[in-house]
């Protein structure tokens, strides 16, 4: 599995365009504009993405930056493509990944005061058998690509052992729950999302209760639980997986563009 990135991902990936004082110094020697106001936090991402020819199933474009705290407007994700079509054939997902492994997350803003910073959260592994609460968050070394995350749409008991990634009535894969398949294949294409979901019910606030089997937030209701939207839950990368591709073209371009909004 490959991972590339958009023209705001690449920018992004690298610490570059985080909040700031005005001149300080960029942390590495990529291309890139520290502070740049497109960069730091719009509510719309709108990811160019040059593909290099190379692409094969299983490859993630990450495609931006989803801040800590917002909900996907899951309806208004699109995929626009050049007047030259990127591949015979190319089906993608579009999701993120909350709460991925650490490695793949995005790198921690460190320009935030350190008497505020959180600490870096990942997933904990899915564990046959256990109980799990809606909203709960799992990474799966099952399915594929490997270790990717998986969110609980319905409250688990010890006799569910089916693994996440097999598993949709009772999760749903992050990386594919603001689009199932779309085909983006064709040239001068404006595909809109299908098939994802504005994921309802869940622990209410960002962490620790995502990360603990079968806890929700102390205190909450029922009916609050089964209509709070779900929220990223720490900065994460919206992402596209490809799901079949042939003949990919070099140089061709997609735009992706993903709304979201804060959560409350």
């Amino acid at each position: 599995m490959a991972i590339f990135y958009t023209d705001v991902g690449l920018n992004q990936k690298q610490n570059l365009n985080f909040p700031g004082y005005p001149g300080s110094q960029t942390l590495t020697s990529q291309p890139g504009s520290q502070n740049n106001a497109l960069l730091e936090g719009p509510n719309r991402i709108v990811g160019t993405y040059t593909w290099a020819g190379t692409e094969a199933v299983g490859d993630i474009i990450n495609i931006g930056i989803l801040p800590a705290g917002v909900v996907v407007n899951a309806p208004g994700v699109s995929v626009q493509s050049g007047t030259a079509a990127p591949a015979a054939t190319l089906t993608v997902a579009i999701g993120d990944n909350d709460l991925a492994l650490l490695s793949a997350q995005p790198i921690p803003n460190s320009m935030v005061p350190v008497d505020t910073q959180v600490a870096p959260n990942q997933a904990p592994a899915w564990v046959s058998g256990t109980v799990y609460a809606k909203g709960n968050v799992v990474y799966d070394s099952a399915s594929t690509p490997a270790n990717q995350v998986f969110t609980c749409i319905l409250a688990t008991t010890s006799a569910q052992t089916t693994a996440p990634s097999s598993d949709s009535t009772y999760w749903i894969a992050n990386q594919k729950r603001y689009s199932t398949s779309i085909s983006i294949a064709a040239a001068s294409g404006n595909v809109v999302a299908t098939g994802g979901t504005q994921f309802y019910g869940g622990p209410l606030s960002l962490l620790p209760y995502s990360t603990v089997p079968g806890q929700a937030a102390l205190g909450a209701t029922a009916n609050q639980i089964a209509n709070s939207q779900y929220q990223i839950q720490q900065d994460a990368w919206a992402q596209a997986v490809i799901l079949t591709i042939s003949t990919p073209v070099a140089g061709t371009v997609s735009v992706f563009r993903v709304p979201f909004e804060a959560a409350n």
